[in-house]
């Protein structure tokens, strides 16, 4: 569907042919439309996720979050800049829902960064990539507390994302030189997944903890 604008430049009436969604744009922040991308992604991720959490369907929401990745020029980096005061990472909190669950941040870092095994509490997660490029090395949990065993790795880089349902062990290190620009969405926000898991793989150890205020310093609530 066309629309026809008129432009007047040196008293000649022209007339201009565009399409509509770029007249919509015109008058419309990128804030604006993020927001309104990532309420659009939420509700069909939700419709995906609505029948039960399980491999099929977290799937297809991992499927939606990579279609909002392909919409860069929302997330340009002057909104989403990689950190320079000292830290290595920035979460960006750009939605929750009322009950603080179908939460999303943009991940914003330094390469180099890195974690050990670890899982999201009671919550299910899907990471995806706009810039950057990580490895998540997928493990398998045998017994509670027990040393995970390691199961596949995944490059997720633009164009592709990882998932985990509930309990899924992932373990990330960036690789490149590029800074890193990723989409977390998760099941619940950090601040109530409830308890999560670390492992030491090397010595066996399992660490439970729960996220407190130093934890979540390096998030950067940008809702409102």
């Amino acid at each position: 569907m066309t629309i026809i604008a008129e432009k007047i430049s040196r008293d000649v009436l022209c007339h201009i042919t565009l399409p509509l969604d770029k007249v919509v744009h015109l008058n419309v922040s990128i804030k604006e439309r993020r927001k309104q991308a990532i309420v659009a992604m939420v509700d069909r991720a939700r419709h995906c996720l609505n029948g039960g959490i399980n491999i099929a369907s977290i799937e297809l929401a991992k499927d939606e979050l990579m279609k909002l990745c392909e919409q860069r020029e929302l997330f340009p980096r002057e909104d989403f800049p990689v950190p320079s005061d000292g830290r290595y990472e920035l979460f960006f909190h750009v939605y929750e829902d009322l009950v603080q669950e179908y939460s999303l941040y943009v991940y914003s870092a330094l390469p180099g960064q890195s974690y050990r095994p670890h899982n999201h509490g009671n919550s299910w997660a899907i990471v995806a990539a706009i810039e950057g490029m990580e490895i998540h090395s997928l493990y398998r949990q045998t017994g509670y507390s027990s040393t995970p065993e390691w199961v596949s790795d995944i490059s997720v880089k633009p164009g592709t994302a990882v998932s985990l349902l509930p309990g899924g062990i992932h373990a990330i290190q960036s690789a490149g030189d590029c800074p890193l620009l990723h989409l977390h969405f998760y099941g619940k926000s950090f601040e109530i997944q409830g308890e999560r898991t670390e492992f030491d793989v090397k010595t066996g150890q399992a660490y439970h903890l729960t996220l407190d205020e130093n934890d979540l310093s390096y998030i950067i609530d940008i809702r409102h």
